[in-house]
């Protein structure tokens, strides 16, 4: 599904589902070059999810340059990291922590799930437990989970982690599937090729289940 925002009037190609209303975001890591987040805020962006690393291993060149310059815009900001179930979950964890240690942002951190690492469902389910309860325990916050549909029903078995809110990722011309146990999605990722002002190219654009206010809320 292709998707566009366009000056402040929202997102374009979101079908309306009856859940209310919602708030218009994007999350973008060093693929989005460089940002001018000026611009995304005049576009209509209110938040934006940035990515700390893929693993271990890949930090994100540009998330420091996004995190700060997201902030000076007034774009409420979420970290989130790539998750390798490969690799240890606390050295992950500890590694998104210490990113955000001196400024958290004004959203909860990211887990996001989907690659499995050659693992099983069931080491994939405790591998995200480590890192979700690691994450609680050092920043008190309760982290978000993003996967999507299919994903969590074949590769993590369905686990029920529905105490974090849920990101969900289903790019369709439709209203979006939720796997269970989950029964609503906080936000939505919607697309993977929309277009904003002050980024060049692709982008993801997402949605929160609410308003502005209820976003800062979070």
């Amino acid at each position: 599904m292709v998707a566009m925002i366009v000056g402040g009037d929202g997102p374009v190609g979101v079908p309306d589902c009856g859940e209310g209303p919602t708030t218009p975001g994007i999350d973008v890591s060093y693929h989005q070059d460089k940002i001018q987040w000026s611009k995304v805020r005049k576009a209509g962006i209110r938040f934006a999810f940035i990515r700390v690393s893929d693993g271990t291993t890949v930090e994100d060149p540009r998330f420091a340059e996004n995190w700060a310059g997201a902030k000076q815009a007034h774009v409420l900001r979420g970290a989130y990291q790539f998750f390798r179930p490969e690799q240890s979950p606390t050295a992950q964890a500890d590694l998104l922590i210490a990113a955000i240690a001196r400024d958290g942002g004004e959203l909860p951190p990211v887990i996001d799930v989907e690659a499995t690492g050659g693992k099983s469902p069931a080491q994939i389910a405790g591998a995200i437990k480590v890192w979700v309860e690691r994450v609680r325990n050092r920043l008190g916050v309760e982290p978000i989970i993003y996967t999507s549909p299919e994903f969590w029903r074949d590769r993590v078995g369905g686990a029920d982690f529905s105490a974090q809110k849920l990101w969900l990722a289903h790019y369709t011309a439709e209203c979006p599937r939720v796997p269970a146990p989950w029964k609503a999605w906080t936000f939505w990722q919607y697309s993977k090729t929309g277009r904003v002002s002050g980024i060049k190219g692709d982008v993801d654009l997402d949605v929160f289940a609410g308003t502005i206010d209820d976003l800062r809320r979070r």
